[in-house]
């Protein structure tokens, strides 16, 4: 009788894949971790996607759900592995490593693909390609050159490079190829201080110091088979323009110094170019905004002089989130994306925060390494996307990697590995 009933019996083993999954879905993170540890099976189940799949919607940083965040991305992260690169932002589980150290000071500036990383040094734009484990090549494969002057702002975008410098000078390049596209020489009174491209690369808009935010229309020019700029609008923004960031219905927000009892944030609309709102006449004078990002179409983030990162919602006219520097400092540069996870670097000492925008408080403090010790530099540019943060200080370029394993160490075991 015992021998039929333990013939009867049903293992855990047993059991179809389906039925299986089922009863994974109750178990926390710990307990799956157990789980995968008992045999091959297991494992596999336990790593299904469709375990993980909610818990990676609500990773920190590594969610991908943004598809402009999921396009800088070297790979696409299983749902798994979302969760557990989400864990290492939270906790600040990440290795640093100086990728490019230069002898003279600049105001650096960065953008990020997929396989690329472009970074402006003074008047020249350079091009690293992307290593595998989120490292940047030592060698450059594209030197782009056009300014008599440093490169204050520059974008990558629908396969342009686009740049505005201290020379009052809009340049273009091919991204692809290094190929100069076109350049309008002092088309500004001042330095272009902003550049921003929308329109899948049709529209470009620059502002300077000299109040003034022009739109420009690129259009083909058969004679000589190049892009020309074309100036549609001229808007008079009666302050410094720090910041410009159009969205994808056609709405640009301009960030000014904020002084003279000229609002921060003005807003207007690209195809008439008139003034649609004012957003910021509360803050303090001089509440210049000096960076910002469009999360959606009615939401956007902006920082500056103030020490505060704030959420602004159009449809509120006014901003609804808002998370302060600690040590009363000025916010010179975010990085987002897009979801829940703000970082945001600062006026000294190379100090980055990182903020989870789903409550008020900061998650942890990084310092950027130096140059050179003892040195306290302002962060002058960020990029990131679910598993690097790169950093630009003004003679170093700083990468964070955040997959758990340290670069330098995996490329020393692949050199062991070839001997």
């Amino acid at each position: 009788m015992e021998l039929k009933l333990l013939s009867m019996s049903i293992s855990l083993d047993s059991l179809p894949t389906d039925v299986l999954l089922t009863l994974f879905k109750y178990l926390d993170r710990p307990s799956l971790g157990s789980v995968a540890q008992v045999c091959s099976r297991f494992r596999d189940i336990s790593y299904s996607d469709c375990l993980w799949i909610e818990a990676s919607r609500k990773a920190l940083a590594s969610n991908q759900l943004d598809p402009a965040s999921l396009s800088r991305s070297q790979k696409i992260f299983s749902a798994r592995d979302k969760v557990r690169l989400g864990k290492a932002w939270i906790q600040g589980h990440t290795f640093e490593s100086l990728v490019v150290v230069q002898n003279t000071k600049f105001m650096p500036r960065l953008q990020l693909e997929a396989k690329r990383l472009w970074v402006a040094w003074g008047n020249r734009i350079w091009c690293h390609p992307r290593l595998p484990d989120g490292g940047i090549a030592k060698t450059t494969s594209r030197l782009l050159r056009g300014h008599a002057d440093d490169s204050s702002k520059f974008v990558v975008s629908d396969g342009m490079v686009v740049s505005g410098g201290q020379d009052r000078s809009l340049c273009a390049w091919n991204a692809d190829s290094g190929k100069f596209l076109f350049a309008r020489r002092y088309c500004h009174g001042g330095e272009i201080s902003a550049v921003d491209v929308t329109a899948r690369g049709a529209v470009i808009i620059s502002g300077s110091r000299d109040k003034n935010v022009l739109v420009w229309n690129i259009r083909e020019d058969p004679d000589r088979d190049a892009l020309h700029p074309v100036e549609v609008h001229s808007i008079w923004v009666e302050d410094r323009v720090w910041s410009v960031a159009a969205n994808d219905m056609g709405l640009l927000a301009v960030g000014t110094a904020g002084t003279k009892g000229v609002p921060p944030l003005r807003l207007y609309d690209l195809a008439s170019g008139t003034n649609v709102l004012d957003m910021g006449t509360e803050l303090k004078n001089g509440a210049g905004m000096l960076d910002m990002a469009w999360l959606s179409s009615s939401t956007f983030l902006a920082c500056g002089y103030d020490t505060f990162t704030r959420l602004w919602d159009t449809r509120c006219r006014t901003y609804v989130r808002s998370w302060e520097e600690p040590f009363d400092e000025s916010v010179y540069c975010l990085a987002t994306d897009k979801v829940n996870c703000l970082v945001t670097g600062t006026a000294r000492h190379g100090r980055v925060r990182i903020w989870d925008m789903r409550s008020s408080g900061f998650l942890y403090m990084k310092h950027a390494s130096p140059a050179r010790r003892g040195q306290s530099s302002p962060v002058y540019s960020m990029a990131m996307d679910a598993a690097n943060l790169y950093v630009a200080l003004d003679q170093s370029l700083n990468h964070f990697g955040f997959s758990g394993q340290d670069p330098k160490r995996q490329r020393t075991q692949r050199r062991i590995r070839r001997y």
